[in-house]
């Protein structure tokens, strides 16, 4: 089984690790403003600003959130 951990601040997504390389990540944030321009697509007739993939694999870190967390 693949771990994500997506941190979010203010509203923003700031950070998506995973636990392994192996794992596609899809978000779609509703909240377009400000948003760069070549992130922004159409979902069902609503803008939304997009990213796609992890910003790093960190394993090791992921099972630290899960044990401090929900162990």
């Amino acid at each position: 089984m693949s771990r994500v951990v997506i941190t979010m601040e203010g509203g923003l997504i700031q950070h998506v690790m995973a636990d392994t390389e192996d794992v596609q990540v899809f978000v779609l944030d509703f909240d377009t403003e400000g948003g760069d321009d070549e992130r922004i697509r159409e979902f069902e007739g609503t803008p939304v600003y997009v990213f796609k993939g992890v910003d790093d694999v960190d394993p090791g870190r992921v099972d630290e959130i899960e044990t401090a967390l929900f162990k």
